[in-house]
């Protein structure tokens, strides 16, 4: 079967290219461009790539092809594919029709975790003998990739509430159809797809009222949003947190060997170690330890996969050191991560001054109503460095955040602000940190930073 995807250099995109080629599918991909890592990886696969979009990339006797969102309307493979009626699917679509279809469907989804989530569950099923598919948003450091089609009996899959396409509007987790269904901590999020808070959690109820009466739902109780979407649910919800939970988090300590932690269920306390630093991925941890049980995983294959798990590339990864100085890298999309990566780095290194640099890449982030948010989330850092975003041009005035108040607001809380738009900024202050200095610094964005990560890798070895 021959398949086209067009706008295949995604993450999700090119991962689906990967699932095709497992079923000995022949796939072609077209997009604006093939940068390392997606397009070696697509080339090594053997997938035709075409730079660019045009007619011509779709072969003739094709037999579907899959249109990623972001192509619109007027692109010229899209309006090819629809003038000659030729089956197509969005890429969740698909993803549900050729592998989750058939197999127990198990979506991590959240605001928070989702993918820290779906990484450990593919980790620690696999460690318990079974061979799930999964479909992950990032790069598991553990595994050799963010999917497998597995042997059918289960797809594990990221749950991703951004819409689908230009000719579907919905959350693409709708597709999902979760027999197991994880919710990890929801807040507001996504302010271009979602236009209210209320539009953002009903997509959630959906999602919650697709989970069968003979399924599961794992929700973390902290936060006040998962249970307003649970409220009349009718399918067997199982709670975690830190309060009024089923699986009760308690005891988190810090050792030379790692992270300890327990939970209590009905009387019982189970107990982990997991190298992960941070209360909010002991909560990640928890959900799928909840999910390994429910699926029967023995109690001390669990508790070896959650000591041996060692979390996803650009979630909160120490990237160098130079000296006495740390360098982590994290992916920093909404105030709440960033508030729990700074407090998780405070928390390991209570004596070092925290740098964050941040680059406000997301829609959301450039936000006005973010603006107060971002201002006490950066604060818990003793310095920050912004870089003012591109293409704030494309937000209205009225909804647009001002970076120069951010700054303002920041400094007003004692601590150290400034605003940059050059990345040569960034670089100029990585090279002259003294190797006698003691200090932990982040790098915060979702987006490309204009490449400071893999230069800050050259300078912090």
């Amino acid at each position: 079967m021959k398949v086209f995807l067009s706008g295949i250099a995604g993450t999700g995109m090119s991962s689906l290219a990967g699932l095709f080629k497992e079923k000995g599918f022949e796939i072609y991909g077209s997009d604006i461009a093939f940068y390392p890592p997606v397009g070696p990886m697509l080339k090594k696969m053997g997938v035709s790539i075409f730079e660019g979009f045009s007619e011509k990339n779709i072969p003739e006797d094709v037999d579907l092809c899959v249109i990623g969102n972001i192509i619109s309307r007027g692109n010229p493979e899209a309006e090819f594919i629809l003038n000659n009626k030729i089956k197509y699917y969005s890429m969740a679509e698909a993803l549900k029709i050729f592998f989750i279809k058939d197999s127990v469907s198990i979506v991590a989804s959240g605001t928070h975790g989702k993918t820290t989530i779906s990484s450990f569950l593919a980790y620690l099923f696999i460690k318990g003998g079974v061979s799930p598919g999964y479909f992950i948003g990032g790069k598991p450091v553990d595994m050799n990739s963010s999917y497998s089609s597995g042997d059918g009996s289960c797809f594990i899959s990221e749950g991703d509430e951004y819409e689908t396409s230009f000719f579907d509007r919905s959350s693409k987790f709708l597709k999902y159809f979760p027999d197991i269904l994880i919710l990890s901590s929801l807040e507001y999020d996504h302010l271009d797809f979602f236009k209210t808070e209320r539009e953002y959690k009903n997509a959630f109820r959906n999602l919650v009222n697709q989970v069968p009466s003979n399924g599961v739902i794992i929700s973390n109780s902290d936060f006040t949003m998962n249970n307003d979407v649970l409220n009349g649910c009718i399918s067997p919800v199982i709670t975690y947190g830190s309060e009024k939970a089923d699986y009760l988090i308690e005891e988190i300590k810090s050792d030379s060997e790692g992270f300890r932690f327990s939970l209590k269920v009905k009387g019982d306390k189970l107990t982990f170690l997991t190298p992960l630093p941070g209360k909010y991925n002991i909560h990640n941890l928890t959900s799928g330890i909840i999910a390994g049980l429910h699926m029967g995983i023995p109690e001390q294959t669990i508790r070896e996969a959650v000591a041996g798990f060692n979390g996803v590339e650009r979630r909160l990864r120490k990237i160098g050191v130079k000296g006495d100085s740390v360098l982590y890298e994290d992916f920093a999309h909404h105030p709440t991560s960033i508030v729990e990566v700074l407090t998780s780095l405070k928390e390991l290194y209570p004596d070092r001054k925290l740098t964050a640099l941040f680059e406000p890449a997301s829609w959301s982030l450039k936000n006005k109503f973010f603006e107060d948010k971002l201002a006490a989330s950066l604060s818990v850092a003793d310095e920050i460095m912004i870089r003012i975003p591109e293409r704030l041009g494309k937000i209205r005035e009225e909804e647009r955040i001002d970076i120069g108040k951010l700054v303002k607001k920041i400094n007003n809380s004692g601590k150290n602000g400034i605003a940059t738009e050059k990345i040569s900024d960034f670089e100029t202050f990585l090279n002259n940190i003294s190797l006698k200095e003691s200090r932990v610094i982040v790098i915060l964005s979702n987006g490309s930073f204009g490449s400071l990560p893999s230069k800050a890798r050259e300078l912090f070895h």
